[in-house]
């Protein structure tokens, strides 16, 4: 095979990764829903106190914890759902959930998102070294 025609089936094969990489974040597939979060058991609690809280109103899961643009939230939760299914098909147990540094600021930056009227203000409270939102609001939604 020459060195062309790989090139062109390795390109298209990229393109068709990245495609399906933004087929992620299409709604329709309810990939942001608890219902589908939850059908890990190790999700259990997450969801649980989700569905128990005023954000399970007019929020779901990815409104909070994957960045909205496209392409950046497309990635952002293939990487982390890949790495989730490895850790449990791993049997790391017991599976302990806990948010990343770059989950710390994704989620503060959707709480701005949503909530920015409420905090003109008083301006992102995580700049100069200060506290993310739920630092405070730790019990919203989720009880830990």
């Amino acid at each position: 095979m020459s060195r062309k025609k790989k090139l062109v089936i390795l390109s298209g094969a990229l393109l068709l990764s990245f495609c399906l990489i933004l087929l992620t974040k299409l709604p329709a597939l309810g990939l942001d829903r608890p219902e589908f979060c939850g059908q890990c058991h190790v999700m259990d609690e997450q969801v649980g106190t989700f569905l128990h809280s005023a954000h399970s109103l007019g929020a779901n899961c990815g409104d909070c914890h994957i960045p909205h643009s496209l392409v950046s939230g497309a990635m952002y939760k293939a990487y982390t759902g890949t790495k989730d299914v490895i850790s449990v098909l791993a049997d790391k147990d017991p599976y302990e959930i806990r948010i990343s540094p770059i989950g710390r600021n994704i989620v503060q930056d959707n709480c701005l998102r949503c909530h920015g009227d409420l905090l003109q203000t008083v301006g992102d409270t995580s700049e100069d070294g200060g506290r993310y939102c739920f630092d405070c609001h730790r019990s919203t939604p989720h009880q830990k």
